[in-house]
């Protein structure tokens, strides 16, 4: 007596296999999507805060704004499971063009724009935009 399925079962079984690898595909960059979208919320909110904050409470907004990346990250750390493909390059991307932001809204902000409003809601776009994109992209990958 054999144990291998007829044409149907295994039609059947492939159909429940793909189902399951693409539900696995579905769920597994959520820590980096929120960790992204984190990222952005946490520089985007913290930028103004440190360019208006008095120079003795600077310090306040910049732990602020550092415990939550940090949180963010040991998230992502956390329940990091598996990524999908092209993951690694796309989290390089963004993250580089998000650090690219947030060191020329800082350095703007305190150096170059000191009090400029329309410079501060240009690089907060900016970091939203950056961090929503990468988290849009990875969310429909």
């Amino acid at each position: 007596m054999s144990n291998d399925p007829t044409p149907d079962e295994a039609q059947a079984l492939l159909a429940q296999a793909s189902q399951s690898a693409s539900t696995t595909k579905a769920g597994s960059s959520w820590p980096q999507i929120a960790g992204l979208l984190t990222l952005g919320a946490a520089s985007s909110l913290a930028l103004p805060a440190i360019a208006f904050a008095p120079s003795r409470s600077i310090a306040l907004p910049v732990v602020l704004v550092m415990v939550w990346i940090a949180a963010a990250v040991m998230f992502m750390m956390a329940f990091n499971r598996s990524v999908k493909r092209g993951f690694s390059k796309r989290w390089l991307l963004t993250i580089a063009t998000w650090g690219v932001c947030w060191v020329a809204g800082m350095l703007g902000a305190s150096i170059w724009f000191v009090g400029q409003m329309w410079f501060l809601a240009v690089a907060c776009a900016a970091l939203t935009l950056v961090t929503m994109l990468g988290a849009w992209v990875e969310a429909t990958r």
